[in-house]
């Protein structure tokens, strides 16, 4: 007797199941099996391909948070306050600083500062900073994504990033990244609610650049820049600012609510710009 049929008594034996061939291998010897599958036509099963073990997916993240998880741990309380020692904080700033949330991410509620700190990254997992970012004037920063958002002025001058790669994805205020290495604007979010500078770097065109900038929008003295192309179809709700760049033609289409301004001795890019319609100024 069945063991299932003491805890249920309306219980009903399994039905026999499986290929013919392998019912009939149960009662049959294995030379009349081999004949009746022959008759048959059936064929020997296929063997299963193994199947890897992969990890459970995390259904409460999407796929680009998945793997950023899995590139790189967050921080815990211990990694904040080592990072902050070794630019002459302790724990206290770091208690008075950060917000540790249920899920192990953390939140600034005002100001950041960090100017002339001398770090390399940020914390993985410092998900907002609600006031100002500034940090600037840290040679060996690198941005790695966080935080995702900052409420105020992002700050970041005198450093030297080449990239934009692992910039925050929203910023409420104005963007400075004057006077670094940057050569690529891929990373600059889609729109900037604010004014964006990007004096005094290494740009050779502006592939990349944002659809929007709500006010002004400068790229002085960038003395590798000889394409404005990428300005086609962007709207500028300020000024403009090509002063010291070796550009001489300007595109078409650009949505400038303000002026153009031209150093004097740009004679060419100041001719182009004029023949385009653009109101210029010196």
């Amino acid at each position: 007797m069945s063991p299932n049929s003491l805890e249920n008594p309306f219980y009903h034996p399994e039905p026999n199941k499986g290929i013919p061939s392998e019912l009939t291998g149960r009662f049959l010897d294995s030379a009349t099996t081999q004949a009746l599958t022959e008759a048959l036509g059936e064929d020997e099963p296929c063997e299963s391909e193994p199947q890897q073990d992969l990890p459970p997916a995390d259904i409460s993240m999407t796929g680009k948070e998945q793997r950023e998880v899995e590139k790189e741990p967050l921080w815990i309380k211990e990694d904040y306050i080592k990072w902050a020692e070794s630019f002459e904080r302790d724990k206290n700033w770091v208690d008075k600083t950060f917000e540790f949330q249920k899920d192990g991410t953390t939140i600034v509620e005002g100001d950041l500062i960090l100017e002339k700190t001398e770090i390399k990254q940020l914390p993985v997992g410092l998900m907002e900073v609600k006031g100002d970012f500034r940090v600037s004037k840290n040679l060996s920063f690198k941005l790695n994504g966080y935080p995702k958002k900052i409420g105020g002025y992002f700050v970041c001058n005198y450093n030297n990033l080449s990239s934009l790669e692992g910039m925050s994805e929203e910023i409420r205020r104005d963007i400075y990244l004057n006077d670094n290495k940057i050569r690529s604007l891929d990373g600059l979010p889609e729109k900037v609610v604010g004014d964006l500078y990007l004096s005094h770097n290494q740009l050779e065109n502006l592939d990349g650049i944002s659809k929007e900038v709500f006010y002004d929008l400068s790229l002085t003295d960038n003395n590798q820049l000889t394409s404005l192309e990428a300005l086609k179809g962007v709207k500028i709700g300020g000024n403009l600012w090509l002063c010291d760049i070796p550009a001489t033609t300007i595109p078409a289409g650009i949505e400038i609510v303000g002026v153009i301004y031209i150093r004097e001795y740009q004679t060419e890019l100041i001719a182009d710009a004029t023949r385009k319609g653009y109101q210029v100024e010196s």
